[in-house]
C-alpha cells in the first residue's frame, strides 16, 4: 500500500471485517458524499435496504464539514472536522454501513492538483471495490461543492478500469425535472430508521431541521411522483439515472442536463 493512499483513509465499522473482505465483490454499493451528511439524506433509505439484504455498503465523504454554520458555543474548524466525522460515523453505522472513506479536504482541495489527487484516489477506490451501484449528486444541486464532487466522480469512473457500474443522481439542494430516466425506491419500511441517522448529525440539527426536511421532501415525492397514478408509496427516495455519462465518455454534464430539459420541453410544451 502506497502512503497516504485512498486506503489510509477507510474506517471500518463492522467488528471482524476488513477491506480486503469486499475487493471486487459484486453487490457492492457506493455514496459519494460532498459533505458528511449528504449521503443519508440523499440515499439513506437504500443504504439501509442494501445492509438489510447483505449488500456491501461504502460511503465516500470528500470534504471535512470545517464550513459548517455554527449554532450555541463556539466551535474551532478543527473541532468541527473531528465533530462531523464522528457524526458521520454515527450515521454510518445506523444505516449498516460496512465502513466509510473520509477525504477530509477542505472545499479549496477540490480543484487543481489537488483535485487530481482526489479524483485518482475515487478511481483506486472503484477499481478496487467494483461496485455495481454507485450514488452521487445529481448535475441540477444549486451547491458547487457537490457539482464538484459528481465531476471528479465522473471523471473518475470513466477513466476506471473496472467494470461500469450503474450511476444514480440524488437532489438536495434543488431538483430535476426532464425527460430521461428517473426512478423512486420506495423507503417507508426504512424511514424511522433514515430518520434516527439524520439525527446522529447533531451539529447540522442544531441549526437547521434536516429530519423534518427530509421527511417532507421523501413524502412529497411519493405523493407528487405520477400526476395521474394512485400512491403507491408513503415515502420514497428519487434518482436520477445518469449511467449514460459512462456510455458515452464524449457526454458533457451540461449537454446531458441539456438533452434533458429539451426533452421536457418537447414532451410538455408541445414544441
Amino acid at each position: 500500500m502506497k502512503e497516504n493512499s485512498w486506503q489510509d483513509k477507510y474506517v471500518a465499522l463492522q467488528e471482524g471485517k476488513s477491506l480486503e473482505d469486499f475487493r471486487g465483490r459484486k453487490d457492492n454499493m457506493v455514496i459519494i458524499s460532498p459533505h458528511p451528511d449528504d449521503d443519508i439524506l440523499g440515499a439513506g433509505g437504500v443504504m439501509i435496504e442494501a445492509a438489510e439484504q447483505g449488500r456491501a455498503v461504502f460511503s465516500v465523504t470528500v470534504t471535512d464539514g470545517r464550513g459548517s454554520p455554527r449554532k450555541g458555543p463556539l466551535i474551532s474548524d478543527e473541532d468541527m472536522v473531528a465533530l462531523r466525522q464522528k457524526e458521520s460515523m454515527a450515521a454510518l453505522k445506523v444505516v449498516g454501513a460496512v465502513g466509510g472513506f473520509y477525504f477530509l479536504k477542505p472545499t479549496s482541495g477540490l480543484e487543481g492538483e489537488e483535485g487530481k489527487k482526489v479524483g485518482g484516489d475515487l478511481r483506486e477506490l472503484f477499481e478496487w471495490l467494483r461496485p455495481n451501484e454507485v450514488f452521487l449528486p445529481a448535475p441540477y444541486e444549486r451547491q458547487r461543492t457537490h457539482i464538484r464532487c459528481t465531476r471528479l466522480t465522473l471523471e473518475a469512473l470513466r477513466s476506471s478500469a473496472g467494470p461500469r457500474p450503474s450511476l444514480l443522481g440524488y437532489s438536495l439542494w434543488g431538483s430535476f425535472f426532464g425527460e430521461k430516466k428517473r426512478g423512486v425506491r420506495d423507503i417507508t419500511p426504512f424511514v424511522r430508521k433514515k430518520v434516527e441517522a439524520v439525527l446522529a448529525h447533531t451539529t447540522q440539527i442544531a441549526y437547521k431541521n434536516y429530519q423534518q426536511g427530509i421527511l417532507g421532501k421523501n413524502n412529497a415525492e411519493a405523493i407528487f411522483w405520477e400526476s395521474q397514478e394512485v400512491q403507491k408509496a408513503t415515502f420514497v427516495e428519487t434518482f436520477l439515472d445518469m449511467t449514460e455519462l459512462l456510455e458515452r465518455k464524449d457526454l458533457s454534464l451540461e449537454d446531458f442536463i441539456r438533452q434533458d430539459v429539451e426533452a421536457f420541453i418537447r414532451a410538455f410544451l408541445g414544441t
